[in-house]
């Protein structure tokens, strides 16, 4: 008997409280409106948007989708503004397991997300690979795509581009990962 009338009480307890809620539920499209479009009315007072992305991503596949939102950049610049000479400069420092992609052995893998860096790379963007990341992949920088350049460090390379006035986009910056992983170890040179 106790145990019926104590779920007797939660399912009145529950239904008092759900009941609330799908009242406020109906109300509230109208209530709060409709969104509207607009860009920045300003955004030719800024002569050039740099921004530095950041990519560590423990799935080397990633990389592809994060490519659309640079896509999205790129587009929304192009239309919108700002409309000086150089709108957009955009650096990504890869230094994480996604050094694979850049891996000239990888190709066939990789190939749509290669094909597209080659791509934004044609467009100014430019790609930079951590050397240590690189090396505990086994890469030397002559194993990796021409358009890309090994530098001393990715945090030594998002340090130096923040200081010289690039935003950050930190897509990629998870928890630390590690740079070989189960994700990529069949695309590294490491045995």
């Amino acid at each position: 008997m106790k145990t019926s009338t104590f779920a007797a009480f939660g399912a009145i307890a529950f239904l008092s409280l759900a009941a609330p809620a799908h009242a406020q539920q109906a109300t509230a499209p109208d209530s709060y409106g409709s969104a509207k479009f607009e860009s920045y009315a300003d955004i030719d007072k800024i002569e050039q948007i740099k921004m530095v992305w950041d990519f560590n991503f423990a799935d080397p596949k990633a990389v592809n989708g994060v490519f659309n939102n640079l896509a999205a950049l790129l587009k929304a610049t192009a239309e919108f503004g700002p409309h000086s000479l150089e709108p957009i400069k955009v650096v990504i420092v890869s230094h994480g397991p996604e050094v694979v992609v850049f891996a000239k052995k990888n190709y066939e893998k990789y190939k749509e997300i290669v094909d597209r860096a080659a791509s934004y790379a044609t467009q100014g963007v430019r790609f930079e690979i951590c050397r240590n990341a690189a090396a505990a992949q086994g890469f030397a920088p002559a194993d990796l795509y021409g358009f890309t350049t090994v530098v001393p460090a990715g945090p030594y390379a998002l340090a130096y581009w923040q200081a010289k006035g690039y935003a950050l986009n930190a897509v990629g910056a998870t928890a630390p990962t590690p740079p070989v992983n189960d994700l990529n170890r069949a695309d590294t040179n490491k045995k």
